[in-house]
């Protein structure tokens, strides 16, 4: 059963019973693969990649982002910082990272409260890579249905709020659909590859790559990822999205869990599972196919630390490096580290985990750079949500807005874009909690909605794979979300762009 026939089969009867939103994603689905054929015909044929790091269990990035000025009276963040953070604090201002004269970007009129940045004393390769204009800041990022304004905005009851704030699986939900008002969507990584699949000329090859298993990012309507692991090589392809003896994490196995917990879905789930059955037969084909391809990996010059996420993205680099024996012209990769929840003990957490991140970061940056591919290639990290600012003791708790990374030569870096917030609980709109939980002043659809503009979706297909835009951004030519991205030779621009479903 191929795409078109399932959909043909499947789609009404799937509606019938599928929330709104979910109607609206599959309408998507539908319109992307009738249209794939027209869309194939007008990419380029350069390649691109997104790579996603999953930072998991919420990352203190506070501590991550920090600022620097000590002017009494003028830009005092440090001061602030200090005040707030107290035992959590990085003590002593020049042991901060500096970053040279960052521009700072503001956000739908938001700008942020200070000037001076510096990064965590152990982030060296990251300031290497933002004071050469190869990193950018997002600053006081997570995840929105729509703007809140401020305190009052959020309490008054007006507007749509994320399900579950502060909750592990569903903010790293949220920020891998970024859907928050469902726990029933598929993942923003899984939509782009509904809609540009067919620009890569092995279709038995999946655009999306996991280092981490099953994933709900790489999760579309139509395709699944191709699961591998960090040791791959010629002898040594591993299929991991399937089902086996040491494992239940395949897809044939979730669907025959879901069809005995939903028997009235049994006819859907059995037309599910005939796809999924076709997917699992073109993940051992692609067996062959990634075995030869691998033969071909270069001898790599750049050194790489010896760590797990250095790995993950060495493999990542593998597979990019035999694109075209692949036939991919688009992929997308997500590796994970997880043990940021630190409710104790953070400042050596911190100490231990991000230098690891760092290392492994600038490592993979200098590879892209010996493949020749860095202006193809844009890494971010996400993670379940920021912490509180105020200290518990020994370490900190779940917050809401936070701030991130993006990386790559097509990043116009050297910014910090959003609204970094005052580092105060008691003289600031956007803090909700005595604690120090900001509400967001970038949301993920911003992020990305930049980050698949650059990619080659089509404006007119932005609303499927991000159904929430509307609330945040309207395309129009050389008007783009945040202005993150180099989008020399301008963008994908097959129809007219649709206006996005305001909820």
């Amino acid at each position: 059963m191929n795409r078109r026939n399932f959909l043909k089969t499947a789609g009404c009867g799937a509606m019938s019973s599928a929330t709104m939103l979910n109607t609206i994603v599959n309408l998507g689905a539908i319109k992307g693969a009738l249209a794939n054929t027209h869309f194939a015909d007008t990419q380029t044929e350069d390649y691109k990649a997104l790579v996603c790091v999953v930072l998991s269990g919420g990352i203190d990035s506070y501590n991550l982002l920090i600022p620097r000025g000590t002017t009494v009276g003028g830009d005092n963040g440090y001061n602030d910082y200090m005040a707030m953070r107290t035992d959590l604090g990085i003590n002593n201002v020049n042991n901060l990272l500096a970053l040279n004269n960052p521009q700072l970007v503001g956000i739908r009129g938001k700008s942020s409260a200070y000037s001076s940045f510096g990064l965590h004393p152990m982030m060296s390769g990251m300031q290497t890579l933002f004071n050469s204009g190869k990193l950018a800041m997002m600053a006081n990022i997570g995840t929105l249905v729509e703007p809140i304004i401020d305190a009052n905005d959020f309490e008054n009851g007006n507007k749509k709020i994320p399900q579950g704030i502060y909750s592990h699986s569903d903010q790293l939900m949220q920020w891998q659909t970024s859907v928050p008002q469902s726990r029933d969507a598929v993942g923003f990584g899984g939509r782009l590859a509904d809609l540009l699949h067919a620009t890569n000329t092995n279709q038995q090859i999946s655009m999306n790559i996991s280092l981490d298993g099953k994933n709900l990012f790489q999760r579309g309507n139509d395709l699944a990822e191709y699961s591998i692991r960090n040791d791959i090589n010629a002898n040594n392809v591993g299929i991991e999205a399937l089902p086996s003896w040491w494992s239940s994490s395949g897809y044939m196995t979730e669907l025959r869990n879901n069809a005995v917990d939903s028997l009235v879905s049994q006819t859907y789930a059995n037309l599910l599972q005939k796809t999924y059955s076709a997917t699992a037969k073109t993940s051992i084909a692609s067996f062959e196919i990634f075995k030869e391809a691998l033969k071909k990996v270069p001898s790599f010059t750049t050194p790489f630390p010896t760590t797990r996420l250095a790995d993950d993205l060495k493999a990542v680099a593998k597979v990019m490096s035999v694109r075209n024996d692949l036939g991919a012209k688009r992929q997308i990769f997500l590796v994970n580290i997880g043990g940021w929840d630190m409710h104790d003990n953070l400042l050596n957490g911190l100490n231990s985990l991000l230098p690891q991140v760092s290392q492994a970061l600038k490592a993979f940056y200098d590879l892209t750079v010996e493949l020749g591919i860095s202006d193809k290639v844009t890494t971010f990290t996400i993670s379940d949500f920021a912490r509180t600012i105020t200290s518990n003791g020994q370490g900190s708790d779940h917050a809401w807005g936070g701030n991130m990374m993006v990386m790559g030569g097509a990043v116009n870096g050297g910014k910090i874009y959003g609204a970094f917030p005052k580092m105060d609980i008691f003289n600031n709109p956007q803090n909700v909690s005595f604690r120090g939980n900001f509400i967001p002043s970038v949301s993920t659809d911003e992020l990305y909605a930049e980050l698949a503009l650059w990619y080659g979706v089509s404006p007119s297909d932005l609303c499927y794979a991000l159904p929430n835009l509307g609330n945040f951004y309207s395309y129009s030519a050389g008007n783009y979300p945040l202005g993150l991205m180099n989008m020399s030779g301008g963008v994908s621009n097959v129809d007219r762009p649709q206006n996005c479903l305001i909820y």
